[in-house]
């Protein structure tokens, strides 16, 4: 452990990852429920070395300066096990944002009901997507495991250099630059084509206090979808993007002249062969009116389920998600402080915010494995809860699935909650029979 760095420099998507505050609490959460009970102390040490075992997750974020960094906190300053003695000090929990400037990076809570033991992991989105959050439950639960059988136990540190998108673009052949150069292309052609964007009413106000709203698709549910994806050639994923589109035209008077798309997000990892990252990082990157319909959603379901597969599968075949190489603004932000890049940034957002062109933003975190969150019992019910956008900024969704089930969820500010209520309720009602 001496050996260990004092600070560790934040990767490119780190930063840009924390440019998003001006446009939301960027707190990643992963809920679990237990049917039997959890032990509190074996917990407890699991989360304190979890706070070695990556040792970035030990830190605080530190961008008051040239470039942010991670820097360590001793081990009397990084609490991160708070046991709630009530529903109400749970809720309060889940819906306080992660301290990321003075650390630590992660911090998990135990509530025991008399229905059963609940467990939040909570973690800053400066250090890790939601895929990073799915890899720091299953060191944790892992750690906690060893610890049944052998008290003693400690990890090793992960202390090389591997959270940079290098890990990434190593796997990516020099002959696919063109053709990511062309994406693109095409897609900056779409942002700076003059048009507006389709979005649910949700007026500016209080951003407190925050709630969760949730929607659980039963495994028959999803077996049933699933089957319809297959006999038209179209994933679970295509599936709940066409749904979305379709419950935005109908939860809110579309004028028919404004475009219908999202932003969703892709996973880098899928480039790596094996599909894990070496370390908890940000691998996930945003891309803008994708997909994007215009103002041609279809007459049905189907239709609409047809063109999102279309642009979804070319998008997988030809290195989607790896644009962001080619933004011009990427080597620019390298170059100048950090604080000055995040004002940029700021400016451009409320920029988009009053051309009305920021879509509503949806990302799919894929399957929760069992193993991986099996704390010496597997949960009964597990799901990611997404950042939170604040009003007047569109809303932003999830997707997780486990154990066959699938739940859609939102963080809800009091002008947003109705609204989204609404909009999940026609997203399932869109779903086909």
């Amino acid at each position: 452990m001496k050996d260990m760095p004092h600070r560790y420099r934040a990767t490119l998507m780190d930063c840009y990852t924390d440019h998003l505050t001006v446009s939301g609490d960027l707190t990643i959460q992963l809920e679990l429920e237990f049917d039997e009970g959890l032990d509190e102390r074996r917990l407890e040490k699991a989360v304190d070395l979890v706070l070695d075992a990556e040792p970035v997750l030990g830190c605080r974020f530190v961008e008051d300066s040239y470039k942010p960094f991670f820097e360590r906190l001793e081990a009397g300053k990084r609490s991160a096990f708070l046991l709630a003695n009530s529903a109400s000090e749970y809720g309060t929990f889940k819906s306080t944002p992660i301290h990321h400037r003075t650390g630590p990076q992660i911090s998990l809570c135990l509530w025991r009901s008399s229905e059963g033991h609940h467990l939040l992991l909570k973690a800053s989105h400066q250090v890790s997507d939601a895929g990073g959050v799915k890899d720091i439950a299953s060191i944790l639960s892992g750690i906690y495991r060893q610890l049944a059988e052998n008290p003693a136990y400690r990890p090793s540190p992960n202390v090389k250099e591997r959270r940079s998108l290098w890990r990434v673009l190593r796997h990516v052949p020099v002959l696919a630059y063109p053709r990511i150069l062309l994406n693109f292309t095409k897609s900056m052609m779409l942002v700076w084509k003059p048009h507006t964007v389709h979005t649910l009413p949700v007026t500016n106000g209080l951003r407190g206090p925050l709630t969760y709203v949730t929607r659980l698709i039963p495994s028959d549910r999803v077996s049933t979808l699933a089957e319809y994806g297959r006999s038209h050639n179209a994933t679970l994923n295509d599936v709940f993007l066409a749904a979305s589109l379709r419950g935005l035209v109908n939860t809110a008077n579309w004028d028919g002249r404004s475009y219908l798309s999202l932003t969703t997000t892709i996973d880098m990892r899928r480039y790596i062969p094996s599909g894990r990252a070496e370390a908890v990082a940000n691998y996930s990157t945003s891309l803008l009116h994708w997909p994007d319909l215009g103002t041609e959603p279809g007459h049905d379901f189907g239709t609409t389920m047809d063109r999102v597969s279309k642009i979804t599968g070319c998008g997988k075949t030809h290195w989607i998600g790896l644009d962001l190489l080619f933004v011009p603004w990427t080597p620019l932000f390298k170059i100048m402080p950090h604080t000055w890049a995040k004002k940029r940034f700021a400016e451009f957002a409320r920029l988009g915010l009053e051309r009305h062109v920021q879509d509503h933003a949806f990302t799919n975190t894929g399957a929760i494995d069992p193993e991986s969150v099996a704390f010496g019992k597997r949960p009964s019910v597990a799901h990611i809860l997404p950042p939170q956008a604040y009003p007047a900024i569109p809303f932003a969704y999830g997707l997780s699935g486990y154990d066959g089930t699938l739940t859609l969820a939102v963080g809800a500010y009091p002008t947003q909650k109705e609204t989204i209520e609404k909009f999940f309720d026609a997203v399932l009602k869109e779903l086909p029979a």
